[in-house]
């Protein structure tokens, strides 16, 4: 059965042509970008509902019998986070349908608007309350039985997971990889995120960085810092987990084949840090190379946990005192193997992999996305492309329940969460087909922060800070085939991958802007003194032109489109703000628009304006 189940994928993937190229001009665009977290488990342990952001739907599957329900929602919604309540209602956070629905015996019993992009949902018992965590920086509160919001704060941009413990509400932040906690009216009360770690650097042959220090991570060791909080949780025992990145602050060559991590390591490594009631981090060393650590589940007695890494198309399951601290001191990176796979040594050619860390599963089923415990200690495992659900059990057996609809697949897609031998998938810094927010140091250019990828990708054209890429096909070449040390991008996927991409929306803009200033800002936004639209116009809110506006070198005006949702600015990421864009020693003074004449109220109007795009 599996291994008749990859065939069939391995052929749909081929455009059913053995040259592996598109069967048309016009290749088909399937799926949006990996996010994780689309499985819940119900509380009695009978029936897996699944959010399947692929086909727009919920799938109720009774895990006893293997009968699924599917439960249709309308184009485009994009389900994510789910949860279930005591009166045992499902509530489904819709990414880009804007609203949360709750599902009650297979039935759609309410639909409501939370906010523009709806991300982290939980449900709190004790208020009969479900909380929405929203990109746009909203914390919407609602009756679980229905009814209009309780409540609606703004906390920060960015916001992903929403937890409640102990009667307290953290959020994170996806891209900062920050834990927030809340108090009881929504203010914040502490912000906290994992500490920087120490690795050796895989581009020093001898190992060890640079002894004396100089390369910022001390005698031996450079630094790892936190980035791209995928899913966090709430452990049994009170604490919370967070399954994030780090980016290891290293110099990249672009140049050499594989420069981003030449084979042996990467900049981008998987990391898990727990944290306890008084806010302390406690970070474990990496436990697997394999990239985009989407999901992590935790059993009921808190005793096992089980990691999705979507590139691998592996995951996880390992108990917890396998685990091993981060104690700060210089760590090797993972060198993965020769399938681009570092874990147990089999990764996604073997079906079950006995690693030297718990047990590595692999169903050769696609890319798994989202995974969960039962009660009895099975691993539930998605996978979107079959479409359907493995189940693990304790004594070592395998189910695949095939859930109703057509395999899905664009090669686009595939590429883009794909794991190279660098350890790295082009989403590892391009999440959700957007940015890290991460600078990057490389041997060429020097320090660029990560290009964000969302909103008409291919009318953007040509691509890179300096415009020296000219279509995606070159793009993918250099950097997915060169680079990254990827095999050379096939023709399907030349072609699949700009249309696929293309289908990303921009960030939404935020939602509590004020109109008034807004107004004031978009008059001198437009005004011929500050001179904005001299670069900032059309469609694009860019003319795409190569100018030097004073900041360091020519470099390709960018789209406006979401620019709140960004940050960090400029090419070096100068800007921790849009504000902080208008001080000359970042933003090239009166070179890019005429704007020292502004006061601050103007500055802040201005900011306010672009905030709505």
């Amino acid at each position: 059965m599996m291994k008749r189940i990859s065939i069939s994928i391995a052929a749909f993937a081929a455009g059913c042509s053995p040259s592996g190229t598109a069967p048309s001009n016009d290749p088909p665009t399937w799926g949006v970008p990996i996010s994780g977290g689309n499985l819940l488990i119900s509380s009695d342990g009978t029936h897996a509902f699944v959010a399947d952001p692929d086909r727009d739907r919920l799938v109720d599957v009774d895990l006893t019998s293997a009968n699924a329900v599917e439960i249709p929602l309308d184009a485009g919604d994009e389900p994510g986070r789910l949860v279930q309540d005591a009166a045992g209602r499902v509530h489904v956070a819709l990414r880009r349908g804007g609203a949360l629905v709750t599902v009650q015996n297979d039935q759609i019993v309410a639909r409501r608007a939370v906010c523009a992009e709806p991300r982290g949902v939980a449900y709190e018992a004790a208020t009969d309350l479900v909380h929405v965590a929203c990109s746009t920086g909203e914390l919407v509160s609602l009756p679980a039985a229905g009814g209009d919001a309780t409540r609606n704060v703004f906390i920060d941009r960015d916001l992903r997971d929403v937890i409640v413990r102990a009667g307290t509400l953290y959020v994170t932040r996806f891209r900062a990889a920050e834990l927030i906690q809340l108090d009881a009216n929504g203010a914040i009360v502490t912000r906290v995120t994992p500490p920087t770690e120490q690795r050796f650097d895989f581009n020093d042959e001898g190992g060890g960085g640079i002894s004396d220090g100089s390369d910022g991570g001390g005698d031996g060791g450079i630094p790892a810092i936190p980035a791209v909080a995928w899913r966090t949780i709430a452990m049994p025992d009170g604490s919370i987990l967070m399954s994030h990145q780090r980016q290891l602050q290293t110099i990249l060559s672009t140049v050499v084949h594989g420069g981003y991590g030449n084979g042996c390591g990467g900049p981008v490594e998987p990391d898990l840090t727990f944290i306890d009631g008084s806010n302390t981090m406690s970070p474990m060393l990496p436990i697997d190379g394999d990239a985009l650590p989407v999901d992590v589940a935790v059993n009921t007695a808190g005793t096992e946990l089980a990691v999705v890494y979507a590139a691998g198309q592996v995951t996880q399951r390992i108990t917890l005192d396998e685990l091993t601290p981060d104690t700060g001191a210089p760590s090797s990176t993972i060198c993965p193997d020769s399938t681009g796979d570092s874990g147990g040594g089999g990764g996604i050619d073997t079906p079950v992999v006995e690693g030297g860390l718990g047990t590595l599963m692999s169903d050769l089923l696609g890319a798994p996305t989202s995974v969960a415990f039962t009660p009895s200690d099975q691993v539930v495992i998605y996978y979107p492309e079959l479409p359907g659900l493995a189940i693990h059990g304790v004594d070592g057996t395998t189910q695949i329940i095939t859930l109703p609809g057509d395999i899905g697949y664009d090669a686009g897609r595939a590429l883009f969460h794909q794991q190279t031998p660098s350890g790295l998938a082009c989403a590892s810094c391009h999440p959700e087909a957007k940015d890290d927010g991460l600078v990057w140091d490389f041997d060429t250019e020097g320090v660029r922060r990560t290009q964000n990828l969302s909103g008409q990708i291919l009318a953007r054209a040509p691509y890179h800070w300096v415009g020296d890429e000219p279509n995606l096909p070159t793009l993918m070449d250099d950097v997915f085939g060169n680079r990254m040390g990827g095999a050379p991008p096939s023709n399907s996927e030349h072609e699949s991958l700009g249309p696929w991409l293309d289908r990303v929306p921009a960030p939404a803009p935020l939602a509590d802007v004020d109109p008034a200033a807004a107004a004031r800002g978009q008059t001198l936004f437009q005004s011929a003194d500050v001179g904005c639209t001299t670069c900032h116009a059309g469609a694009l809110m860019s003319t795409k032109a190569i100018v030097d506006v004073g900041t360091g070198g020519a470099f390709k005006v960018p789209s406006l489109l979401g620019v709140n949702g960004r940050a960090p600015y400029m090419h070096t990421g100068c800007a921790a703000t849009l504000l902080d864009r208008f001080t000359p020693a970042c933003g090239g003074g009166d070179t890019h628009g005429h704007t020292s004449q502004l006061t601050a109220d103007q500055l802040n109007d201005l900011v306010a304006y672009l905030e709505t795009l």
